[in-house]
């Protein structure tokens, strides 16, 4: 299961729950347990971050910024004495600092209701190559990435696309002004 994203180059803190083979969460392990880092992929390392205990069980990483300056999936692996592996999954994501958050909402042009499912990315080119974010709608029509957020976009011009099975868009792309 992939939890909530992580941020691109920089410092990001995880909590998880150490438990043993019946369930029951493994207090007292303090910073001994180990923990590996896959970035994208790639074969597991050994971290380089602070760990460290929160209590009954709980416990924290603070993954430094060099083992978060991959995007894509960051998966994780931890071991401790008498706790069975925890297998976890993060994505990294880089975002501009600031980038503006827009909306971007999808409507049935006969019906006027917002379309639900349909594939939205944006370009920075009228031939669609360079895509800059991808997603799809939600039940109100609007443009949402995977973890559920709107698009995150510098000042420009955008072109935004849209694909539906059975719709059929006569203003793809569409020209977006991001201010």
């Amino acid at each position: 299961m992939i939890s909530e994203a992580l941020m691109y180059n920089q410092t990001n803190l995880i909590t998880f729950v150490m438990v043993d083979a019946t369930y029951t969460e493994v207090p007292g392990l303090g910073g001994t347990f180990t923990l590996q880092i896959s970035k994208a992929g790639g074969a597991f390392n050994p971290s380089t971050g602070a760990k460290a205990e929160i209590s009954n069980g709980w416990y924290s990483y603070l993954l430094s910024a060099a083992e978060c300056n991959t995007v894509g999936p960051l998966s994780i692996r931890v071991t401790g004495a008498g706790c069975i592996q925890q297998n976890l999954e993060y994505v990294v994501r880089s975002r501009t600092a600031g980038c503006i958050e827009y909306t971007y909402t999808v409507l049935n042009s006969v019906t006027l209701l917002p379309m639900a499912g349909v594939e939205v990315w944006f370009t920075t080119d009228v031939a669609g190559v360079n895509i800059v974010w991808h997603g799809f709608t939600d039940a109100f029509g609007v443009a949402r990435d995977a973890d559920d957020e709107l698009p995150c976009l510098d000042a420009g011009t955008y072109y935004a696309w849209k694909n539906h099975v059975g719709f059929t868009d006569d203003d793809n792309p569409d020209t977006e002004v991001v201010s």
